[in-house]
């Protein structure tokens, strides 16, 4: 039956092809991530694929959950009912792509769906990750052309929004679709990865005295004598300090499937100028010849699998106010921290290796490519966090290399497509039982 299926997946290739090419052609851009102008064409796109995936799924005869998972912006789930007795499994993927920028800067259309001589079919989103849809949607073709009969459900999941937050498979948990594993069909270069850091978005507001910067000759050390104070000088300095808190985790806080030093501290943005502040942002950037009474840092936090939010919370604010007991004007005007900016709070995920799902699909690995099997971590963070906070055993595992997502280089290979179409579907035999 490997044999079979595997022979099966070879001789789909131009229906991979097409189907990924299909898809790509979608303009399905994030509507939070486009210029306001555009956010009626980007809804159009998202849209359109998602009826070209919905079609999909009705031509397999699955049961089909349409629903609004943000305003105007559509899951679609499908499940194909198993005869009973076995076990189910969710395939995940997301619809929505980040913008694809400026036509010129890549090789080929980003929206045509180019097949070079090498075998390469290009295009926003052949990677990241309609190439991985793609891959389950002709696995699951296949078992039904075979007549294999599946005990378990197969919940396939494509949803919206993946790439600010992941509220579209939210949605989709919060209604019911759920399973006893899940495969996320995101780009692994060849890996399984069932391990995910947690991330946090983190504002710190530093606030200072303002005046007049003809009185900075008696301030050059800020918060000297009394005089005006520059938020922005202040929150360099902190910055500085949490650039070293950054190095030490690196150093300190390691996971066996994660690469040293995934423990960043990106600092996104920085704002300062004069007056209060919404959003992170002073009410004056035009006013030079003031001093800075506000400034606000916008950090990236990721920490380890096995840690928890609040656990890393309080090793940063423990941190910060440190820093600030080190400094006189700080010390009195402590730093403010806001978590959660814009939503964006990814808990961990961390299914191990040796649990009875990996080592299933890592079975199916094996006898569809004839190599053992590479457990490894996910650097960027997923809809495995909320699969997995759900209670849901899950890896990630796809075509393409995470390296071309959201480049102009963006694509994804044949050959993978072929190769982890046949893993799918032998993974889901496996799993559900047939």
């Amino acid at each position: 039956m490997t044999a079979t299926v595997l022979a099966a997946a070879a001789g789909r290739r131009e229906e991979l092809v097409d189907l990924v090419r299909d898809l790509v052609g979608h303009r399905s851009e994030n509507a939070k991530l486009v210029p306001a102008a555009a956010v009626t064409a980007a809804a159009t796109g998202e849209s359109a694929c998602q009826d070209a995936i919905e079609q999909a799924f009705a031509d397999l005869g699955m049961t089909i959950d349409r629903f609004e998972a943000l305003p105007g912006r559509e899951d679609v789930v499908g499940r194909l009912a198993g005869s009973g007795g076995g076990r189910s499994l969710i395939l995940n993927g997301h619809v929505d792509v980040v913008p694809a920028g400026a036509p010129e800067e890549w090789p080929h259309d980003p929206w045509g769906g180019h097949l070079d001589g090498e075998g390469r079919l290009w295009g926003r989103g052949s990677c990241d990750m309609k190439g991985g849809i793609a891959c389950g949607i002709v696995a699951l073709r296949i078992l039904r052309d075979l007549g294999v009969r599946l005990r378990g459900d197969v919940v396939f999941q494509s949803v919206v929004d993946e790439e600010t937050g992941g509220p579209g498979t939210v949605r989709a948990i919060e209604r019911g679709h759920v399973a006893d594993a899940a495969i996320i069909l995101e780009p692994t270069n060849g890996h399984l990865q069932p391990v995910e850091g947690g991330l946090e978005w983190v504002r710190v507001v530093i606030r200072g005295r303002t005046g007049h910067s003809a009185a900075r000759y008696r301030s050059i050390h800020a918060g000297g004598r009394g005089a005006p104070v520059s938020a922005i000088e202040k929150a360099v300095d902190v910055l500085h300090r949490l650039r070293e808190l950054e190095r030490h985790w690196g150093v300190h806080r390691v996971h066996p499937l994660l690469p040293r030093g995934i423990t960043t501290l990106n600092p996104g943005v920085i704002a300062g100028g004069s007056g209060g502040g919404a959003d992170g942002m002073p009410n004056g950037m035009v006013a030079y010849s003031n001093f800075a009474d506000y400034c606000a840092l916008g950090l990236s936090m990721k920490y380890l699998p096995d840690e928890s939010p609040d656990e890393v919370r309080a090793m940063f604010e423990d941190e910060l106010a440190r820093i600030a007991a080190a400094d006189p004007w700080l010390r009195e005007h402590p730093p403010e921290v806001e978590w959660g900016i814009a939503g964006v709070s990814f808990p961990p995920a961390e299914t191990p290796p040796d649990h009875r799902f990996c080592q299933t699909v890592a079975g199916a690995f094996r006898r569809a490519t004839g190599r053992a099997e590479t457990f490894s971590g996910f650097e960027a963070v997923s809809d495995l966090a909320w699969l997995s906070a759900a209670g849901i055993p899950s890896l990630l595992y796809g075509p393409g290399d995470f390296a071309q997502a959201h480049s102009s280089a963006e694509y994804v290979c044949v050959d993978e497509l072929v190769e982890v179409t046949g893993v799918v579907a032998l993974a889901v035999m496996d799993w559900c039982g047939c």
